[in-house]
């Protein structure tokens, strides 16, 4: 059996230590046989078999961490849109896939699933911005990644949500003052706005779910 590479992309945002914990725990309980390592080495990420992108912060201060380390961004592009291998993108990490976000003025981003990231809605005077803690996760197609997941609740932290071009790169739905996008994917992306890490059982399932996936 093949060893599979796992790299969780380290650019100074956020979650990455319980993003590769979360992701050695789901090794562990999975059928596969691998290595998750922490790494912003070009090379590195080119030549691994699965790439996850995670995030804690604002839009433009994580894109421009991203691009301020030398080939990072070049070596995320030909690892998704050339080689064509498994990307998960957690919370801004999902964002970042945006065509373009509007928090803290407009900002472009890498344009892996079309569509912009606005704001949560603020007319809900019961409803606290950040969308912060436990909430359900409906799904809306059947994915492999969502295997045994329909109907659970995951962790959420944001204030801002991806609003896709396609509503066909929509995979699972969530309800805070409206309903919004909770997990998208097209052919070899997928991102969650919630945090898979910090969502016990169910997130380590889904992060399971992640590393047997096959697109």
């Amino acid at each position: 059996m093949k060893n599979l590479s796992v790299a969780v992309v380290d650019y100074d945002c956020g979650n990455i230590h319980s993003a590769s914990k979360a992701l050695e725990l789901a090794m562990y309980e999975s059928t596969l046989n691998g290595t998750v390592s922490l790494t912003n080495d070009p090379d590195k990420i080119i030549k691994s078999d699965k790439l996850v992108l995670p995030g804690v912060g604002a839009f433009k201060a994580c894109i421009k961490k991203l691009e301020g380390i030398d080939g990072l961004r070049e070596s995320i592009e030909e690892f998704t849109l050339k080689k064509r291998n498994p990307i998960l993108g957690i919370c801004i990490g999902l964002q970042l896939m945006a065509s373009k976000s509007f928090e803290g003025g407009e900002q472009k981003g890498l344009s892996f699933i079309k569509g912009n990231v606005v704001s949560l809605p603020l007319d809900n005077k019961n409803l606290k911005i950040p969308h912060m803690g436990w909430n359900e996760v409906l799904v809306k197609t059947k994915h492999q990644v969502l295997e045994g997941l329909d109907r659970k609740d995951f962790y959420f932290v944001h204030s801002y949500r991806f609003k896709p071009d396609e509503d066909k790169t929509i995979i699972a739905r969530t309800e805070y003052g409206e309903i919004f996008p909770s997990v998208l994917c097209s052919q070899n992306i997928i991102g969650t706005q919630f945090h898979p890490e910090k969502s016990q059982s169910a997130g380590i399932r889904l992060l399971k779910n992640f590393l047997e996936w096959s697109p």
